[in-house]
Parts: C-alpha cells; sequence; structure tokens
C-alpha cells in the first residue's frame, strides 16, 4: 500500500470544517486528514508539523486570511497543493489567487462529496511523490477518465498512446447538455440514441445537471449528428444543449473545450428559454457600450439627480444582460456592488436605510444564487423601487408639497398629450399604484379627475376666446374622441361645449349692451 494523500482543512466555521470530513470516506478513497485549522497562522504551523500534501482553505478568515495563507504557504513549501473555498461574492478574489499558484478552486454552495472528490483525485494527479508511489496500486484508466485528464489539463503521455488507437473516425466535437434531474438514466437514454445513428459517444465530467459527450465520427455523419439532438430536444425538453466546433484531432479537446464549449456555457445565463447553442449559431450580443462609471453615477445621486442616475444604471443593466459572453458572476458582482454603494450614499445622506440595511444580504444572496439573469434582476429592480421609495418618502417628510407641485407642473404642461398615470410615474421614477395613491392623498381627489378639469378649462377659454371648431378644440385639449370630450365637458360643466359657448357669447354681448346704454 502506497503513501496516502494528506489532508489539512483550514476554515474559521466549525459547522464548514465537519461538512468537508464528512463529505466522503476519506481513508477507501486513499486520503487521509491531518488536521483542522481556523486560521492561516494555525495552518502555517500545523503545515511544518504535518506536511500535508493538499490544504483545502477558505479565503476569508481572521488573524491571517487564505490569501496570505496561499502567499506564505507556497513560499516555505512550494511543493505544497492548495484548493480554495470560495463563496459567490469573493469569486473575483478567489481568481487573484491562481498567480500564487493555487491548484483548484470550490464554490461553497455547489460543494459535495463527488465534485470534492473529483477536484481531490484531479490535485493528486498532480503530486508526483504519490503517482510513484501508487503507479503499481492504480487500475488501468478508462478511455473517459483519460479524456477527462486531457480536459483538466493533465499531460500523461501514456494515456495520448493509448487513445490512439481507441477512435475509428476522423473527427470529433464535444456536445454539453444541460438541465435538471440529468441522471444516469437520462444519459442512457441520451447514449442509445446517438448509438443507433452509429456515432460513438463518450460521456465526461458528468453530474445531476449537466454533462459532456464527445463524439468521434465521420464528416458525413454530421446531419445524423443535427438530426438526433434535434429529436432530443423534440421529444425530452427541459435540457439545453451545446454543440463545439469539429475538430480533427483528440489533442485539441481541451482547447476546444475551454475555447468553444465554456464560452457557450455563459450563455444559458442569460438566455435560459433557450434549447440549442451551436458554435456557428451563437446569438447577436448588445453593441459594444461604454464601461459603467461608477464614480459619475455616485456624483449624480449626491447631486440628487436622482432620475438621470437611475437611468443611467437602468441602461448599463440592460447592456450588461445582453452580453452572453460575460462571466455570470460578473454580471452578478456588478449587481451586487450597486446595491453596497447605494446604500451607502442613502446613509451618507441622511435618508432612513434601517430597512433597507436589514434586507440587504437577501438581496445580495438572491443575486448570488439566481442561476439565470432575470433571477438576478427580479430582486435588483425590487431593490431600486425600494430606493425610490426611501427618496420620496424622505423629501414629503422634508417638504409635502414639493413633488406634488412638479407633478401638477408637469400635467399643466403636457395635458394635450395622451397622458396616462403609468407615463409620469415612469417620468418621476415612481411606482404607478404608489403615485395614484399619493396623488389622492396630496391632492384631494383622482389623478384622472384632475386631468379632465384641466384640460376642460382650457378648452373653456378656448371656446370662450377662438371660433375653433368644438371638434378641433377636444383634439387641442387631449381629447383623442370628440364625444368622449362632450361627455366631460358636460360631466364638469353641466352643458355641452356648444350651449356653453353660445351662452357664453350671448351673456358677454348682453354684458356689452348694458355697458353701452349706460
Amino acid at each position: 500500500m502506497g503513501e496516502r494523500c494528506k489532508v489539512l482543512i483550514v476554515d474559521d466555521e466549525m459547522l464548514i470544517r465537519q461538512g468537508i470530513i464528512n463529505y466522503i470516506d476519506w481513508e477507501q478513497e486513499g486520503f487521509q486528514i491531518v488536521g483542522e485549522a481556523s486560521n492561516g497562522k494555525e495552518a502555517m504551523g500545523m503545515i511544518e508539523e504535518f506536511r500535508p500534501h493538499i490544504v483545502i482553505t477558505d479565503i476569508v478568515m481572521p488573524i491571517m486570511d487564505g490569501i496570505d495563507l496561499v502567499r506564505e504557504g507556497k513560499k516555505a513549501f512550494p511543493e505544497l497543493e492548495i484548493i480554495v473555498l470560495s463563496s459567490f461574492e469573493n469569486f473575483d478574489y478567489v481568481r487573484s489567487t491562481f498567480q500564487s499558484g493555487v491548484a483548484d478552486y470550490i464554490l461553497k454552495p455547489k460543494l459535495n462529496g463527488p465534485e470534492l472528490l473529483r477536484i481531490l483525485k484531479g490535485v493528486v494527479d498532480r503530486i508526483p511523490d504519490l503517482q510513484h508511489a501508487t503507479l503499481l496500486e492504480k487500475p488501468q484508466r478508462s478511455t473517459e477518465e483519460m479524456l477527462e485528464n486531457m480536459i483538466q489539463g493533465y499531460d500523461f503521455p501514456l494515456d495520448k498512446a493509448v487513445l490512439s488507437g481507441v477512435f475509428a473516425n476522423s473527427h470529433f466535437a464535444l456536445v454539453g447538455v444541460h438541465g435538471k434531474n440529468l441522471d444516469s438514466a437520462g444519459l442512457k437514454t441520451i447514449f442509445n440514441r446517438f448509438i443507433l445513428e452509429e456515432l460513438p459517444v463518450f460521456s465526461l465530467l458528468a453530474s445531476e445537471t449537466e454533462a459532456t459527450l464527445l463524439l468521434n465520427f465521420n464528416p458525413h455523419q454530421l446531419e445524423a449528428i443535427k438530426r438526433t439532438i434535434n429529436y432530443q430536444i423534440a421529444e425530452y425538453p427541459g435540457f439545453t444543449w451545446l454543440v463545439s466546433e469539429p475538430f480533427d484531432s483528440i489533442d485539441d479537446i481541451k482547447r476546444v473545450h475551454d475555447d468553444s464549449l465554456l464560452k457557450m456555457k455563459k450563455y444559458l445565463f442569460y438566455l435560459p428559454d433557450q434549447t440549442l447553442f451551436t458554435y456557428d449559431g451563437l446569438p447577436k450580443e448588445n453593441e459594444k457600450q461604454a464601461i459603467f462609471d461608477l464614480n459619475h453615477f455616485i456624483e449624480m445621486f449626491k447631486d440628487r439627480l436622482f432620475n438621470t442616475a437611475f437611468t443611467y444604471l437602468e441602461n448599463h443593466v440592460e447592456y450588461l444582460s445582453g452580453q452572453y459572453h460575460n462571466d455570470s458572476f460578473e454580471f452578478k458582482s456588478f449587481l451586487g456592488n450597486v446595491v453596497f454603494n447605494v446604500i451607502v450614499l442613502l446613509d451618507n445622506m441622511k435618508y432612513e436605510t434601517k430597512d433597507i440595511e436589514r434586507k440587504k444580504y437577501s438581496y445580495f444572496s438572491t443575486i448570488n444564487e439566481a442561476e439565470h439573469v432575470n433571477a438576478a434582476l427580479l430582486p435588483f429592480t425590487d431593490f431600486l423601487e425600494e430606493v425610490r421609495a426611501i427618496i420620496l418618502s424622505h423629501e414629503e417628510a422634508s417638504d409635502p408639497s414639493k413633488n406634488i407641485d412638479k407633478i401638477l407642473a408637469y400635467i399643466e404642461q403636457h395635458y394635450t398629450q395622451p397622458l396616462r398615470l403609468s407615463e409620469i410615474a415612469d417620468h418621476f421614477h415612481f411606482n404607478a399604484s404608489y403615485l395614484s395613491s399619493y396623488f389622492s392623498t396630496h391632492h384631494k381627489e383622482g389623478f384622472s379627475e384632475y386631468l379632465n378639469r384641466v384640460r376642460i378649462k382650457k378648452s373653456m377659454e378656448l371656446l370662450e376666446n377662438s371660433t375653433v371648431t368644438i371638434s378641433n378644440i377636444s383634439g387641442m385639449v387631449g381629447y383623442s374622441e370628440h364625444s368622449y370630450f362632450c361627455k366631460v365637458f358636460k360631466r364638469i360643466t353641466g352643458m355641452s361645449p356648444g350651449t356653453y359657448r353660445k351662452e357664453f357669447h350671448a351673456q358677454h354681448e348682453e354684458t356689452s349692451s348694458s355697458s353701452l346704454k349706460k
């Protein structure tokens, strides 16, 4: 029996450490846990004492965090292999650790036994001492294992020599299948369909939600591949398919996987309803736009140019939603960063932030855990609505008449247009139902009643001072239907527009005659 791979677990949360320990049967899988540490400083002492082969470490810890542990550990023990645990929030932080020699990373929300074991075995393959000690014990690798090693970047010349005699056909393609409950039975159905078309298929990197298939075919079989995939889409909805560019050398499997399949995988987040992505038919992205200037947004916010600031932000979010090649983590990080900065701004500007502070972690977690773009935008949109409500409430408290005066002035300037409450709400960045209630409360009548009164008053002035036809007047004051104008006019004044004009002029002539007699 060769030497077991020694593992040290580092995390400041005991429950996380215990969870990792209980995920797999360590001894049966050829590993030995030599210790647990709650911070980087404690871990450095254990590394010196136990000389582990692999360290699994969290990033955010007291005393010495994971970043410093990676740097100090690799400096003192260059042969040490390190796996980093990451939450979505500090994923960008984690990527910087790769420059210091991190072997791999695991996202905490996706941490499970099979994933942990897969990454551990991949790292073990990089440790020469363990390779030498267990070379005779290892069973012969399956074709799938050798292909997975190639995709993961491990270079085993012996594997390549074995694979050279496996494939009978000249070309290859990688096909990604994504969907819930992609279990072994579901994969078997897919395999059988390909086999019926006489296409050799190998399952790689399979999990409950995704699998990568390698097809080995001759060029004339491309139509059979397309026919099989279209059949699967029609017959078994709920899965999304990614089809890479064809390649003619198995040595290109990692390049095609990284440059083609992983690129298409990013599209899944932004286009969750699309069921097929092919290397030569990817959806067109939004045209390139200027980088979002956070400082500019903050300055507009500080100057209380809220409408302009929100429009600037929302336009950029819409643009990012159509940049399908961007990593979903980058998109989520942008939304989370905006949430954080806006809450800080509101607090600095003396707005009431107690409730939104309490909810911010809910916003962060919901955005970070979103499986697609719409699920991330929903809490973000709710957040912006709440921010608008906080701003409006603050302005009402300081000057209750200020906002209603702005709205009344806007109606006075635009009454000739087909105004709707929803349009005014959009203009002032209010929720439409909230604005309706706000208007009634502060003006003692509803929006529609007030708008009709403004329009009828303007029409009365035109009836009194011009010879414009009544039909034209109705259009001039914003009514698209003449009959409706007449109905509203009579309800408000008690008479029709024609009667009002006649009575006004008759009364005016009578007054003028009386003045002349005197």
